[in-house]
């Protein structure tokens, strides 16, 4: 009997061992078990900060691919821009030969037979039916016949400017959907000096239209040859839109007019120079002869008619030529 209860005791104390030695690996395991969660939570955090370094490094990398594409297409459009200047100063002999015929009132007509003379690849026709401001519809069209946008041209004949006239004018712009407005007048809003843009309607005088038109009309060519290279992408359109629409694209115009105004006063300045030259010239050639004529005809008083006649004589201005006859 003894020795069953001491092989119990020995049988349960041997089982609490075992049950300590059980609930020492349960809990180690739980250890584990919570540094592995922890451990696996760290990789996690780890992946989604390297995942996202990696999308921040992606999109970067885009930006930085678009960026320059699009600085590529600036230059490229400012090299075809300079070239547009080239054709602006082309244009120069006609713009000044044109100045006295549009001087004046400028019928509907007029503006219609320039356009076409200037521009005949475009197709030139007047503005639907129902619409009561605009005057004529330019549809400009590239080398290839392709439409590249529509100009709206409105002519005014008033001794006055009205602010009026600039509302009215996009109300039918938006109508026939055109990309350009432009008001022609004889009297210009204050401050304009030849053609500006005002509240984004082009203002011009009537001297201005084949410069003018020459301008917004390469601008449109221009522009569609950049939306067809950056088709289908929508974003790059949207900034070379808002560049060709700001202030900034403006005054690059503004700044080829006043280049195109400075050289042609420095040319008329030349002009006058040379001019009043060539009469200083000719008043000494012609003093000279004079002197020449008067030393001739002393010495044909002195010594008689047997002196040979100058070749040319016959050429010598009246006045001097009777003052010579008067000496014998």
């Amino acid at each position: 009997m003894e020795f069953q209860i001491k092989d119990k005791s020995e049988e349960i104390g041997e089982l609490r061992k075992q049950n300590k030695t059980l609930q020492d690996q349960l809990l180690e395991l739980s250890r584990l078990m919570r540094q592995l969660k922890t451990e696996n939570e760290q990789r996690q955090i780890e992946l989604e900060k390297r995942l996202a370094q990696q999308q921040d490094k992606i999109r970067l990398e885009e930006k930085r691919r678009i960026d320059e594409e699009y600085k590529f297409k600036i230059l490229e459009y400012q090299k075809k821009e300079a070239a547009a200047l080239k054709l602006a100063e082309d244009y120069k002999r006609k713009l000044e030969q044109g100045s006295q015929q549009l001087q004046g009132d400028v019928l509907e007509d007029e503006l219609k037979n320039i356009l076409k003379r200037e521009f005949p690849y475009d197709d030139i026709k007047d503005v639907p039916t129902g619409i009561k401001g605009a005057d004529i519809l330019q549809v400009v069209k590239n080398n290839y016949g392709k439409s590249c946008g529509t100009i709206i041209w409105e002519s005014k004949r008033t001794k006055a400017w009205s602010e009026g006239w600039i509302n009215k004018l996009k109300e039918d712009q938006r109508r026939v959907k055109a990309e350009i407005a432009v008001i022609l007048s004889q009297v210009l809003p204050d401050g304009v000096k030849r053609f500006s843009q005002k509240a984004g309607v082009w203002v011009g005088d009537y001297e201005s239209i084949t410069g003018l038109g020459l301008l917004l009309r390469n601008t449109l060519i221009e522009l569609s040859t950049v939306k067809s290279s950056v088709a289908g992408k929508q974003e790059k359109k949207e900034i070379l839109w808002n560049y060709l629409t700001s202030i900034e694209f403006r005054q690059r115009l503004e700044t080829i007019h006043d280049s195109y105004e400075l050289a042609k006063t420095y040319l008329d300045k030349e002009k006058e120079f040379f001019r009043r030259k060539w009469a200083r010239e000719e008043k000494n050639i012609q003093l000279l002869m004079e002197n020449l004529f008067g030393i001739h005809g002393d010495l044909q008083a002195i010594i008689g008619r047997s002196l040979p006649e100058i070749k040319g004589i016959e050429m010598l201005p009246e006045g001097v030529k009777e003052k010579s006859d008067r000496l014998f």
